[in-house]
């Protein structure tokens, strides 16, 4: 790696180009006209989630304006970016079956169109109106894109996924990409063991409740599992409170259940500094990092929250004051 390169690390823009446009500012890009050109020594690191603004939340052209932005950043050399979940699920969702038989048309996709997946992914396909058209930019541009995109990145000293650095589970996906037909298949399948490797790093390490207890999430859903510090050395005297992430009062301190101690890999206080989004933490979140080498920078940009960046300069200590929020 460049130690002169300085990263400004962004996560889960989800369609809201009005507020990358400020954040980009803020920090100094210049504004081209389609996307963003960085100040001297600077390139831009995406975190994922680019796609699926929140219902209540979307913004017309955004989705197709940050798509654009962010591949010509890429495309020069001014940025890398990661596969977010929500990229993941929407190949999926486009992707027909190879095996499909179902006399539901819905279920003959690798990512079953029922109303629920449909919901989360309508502002997308609201800037995509002919997105089922194999000749429409949607399929000729954006699904080779995002299938391209990498599911994790190691640039020496610095480290960044979108939901969970997870040793085991990137060894078992390191060199591998969906231009392997099988393996794009396989991935396909939450119980196959690549499909399990890409739900680990990509949607987080999920820790099952102890019966009967159930939580509501952020949008509505009853859960029986809920989203873990998944750097933490945990044991069995670990309550479910201490463990949940963000913080929930929903989480009770119920023991966590004997199966869940295995998913934790804990994050070396030696390792380099990893930066993650995914985790949709409360708008008024101090912007500081869970520890001094792990940070979320998802602090709801897809709602009401700001859109983070975080400004890594070579320090193997994340530093609060290099936080920068849209203005």
């Amino acid at each position: 790696m460049n130690d002169l390169i300085h990263y400004d690390i962004i996560a889960d823009i989800h369609g809201r180009f009005d507020k990358l446009s400020a954040l980009m500012e803020s920090m100094g890009y210049q504004n081209d006209g389609g996307s963003f050109v960085p100040p001297a020594g600077h390139k831009a690191l995406f975190l994922g989630d680019l796609i699926d603004p929140k219902p209540g939340h979307f913004l017309p052209g955004g989705v197709l304006a940050t798509l654009r932005a962010v591949k010509a950043m890429c495309d020069r050399g001014d940025a890398l970016c990661l596969m977010g979940n929500h990229e993941l699920n929407a190949i999926y969702f486009h992707t027909a079956d190879p095996n499909g038989r179902s006399s539901d048309p819905d279920r003959n996709w690798l990512r079953y169109r029922g109303s629920k997946n449909r919901a989360m992914h309508q502002g997308t396909l609201d800037d995509f109106e002919n997105y089922d058209d194999p000749q429409s930019e949607w399929h000729q541009v954006w699904i080779p894109w995002m299938k391209a995109l990498p599911f994790f990145l190691d640039l020496g000293s610095l480290r960044a996924v979108h939901a969970t650095w997870h040793p085991e589970m990137i060894a078992r996906l390191a060199g591998r990409s969906f231009d392997d037909e099988d393996f794009f298949l396989a991935c396909s399948g939450k119980h196959t063991p690549e499909g399990e490797a890409l739900e680990i790093l990509l949607k987080g390490v999920e820790v099952p409740l102890p019966p009967p207890h159930t939580i509501k999430d952020h949008t509505g859903e009853i859960r029986k599992n809920f989203r873990a510090r998944w750097w933490e050395a945990v044991s069995r005297e670990h309550p479910c409170c201490d463990l949940v992430f963000p913080p929930s009062e929903q989480i009770k301190s119920w023991p966590v259940a004997e199966e869940a101690l295995p998913m934790f890999q804990p994050y070396d206080s030696e390792a380099p500094p990893v930066f993650f989004g995914h985790y949709f933490k409360p708008a008024d979140s101090p912007l500081a990092p869970e520890r001094h080498n792990v940070a979320c920078l998802d602090h709801s940009a897809a709602k009401d929250g700001p859109l983070v960046a975080y400004r890594w300069k070579g320090e193997a200590s994340i530093k609060p004051e290099h936080y920068i929020i849209n203005s």
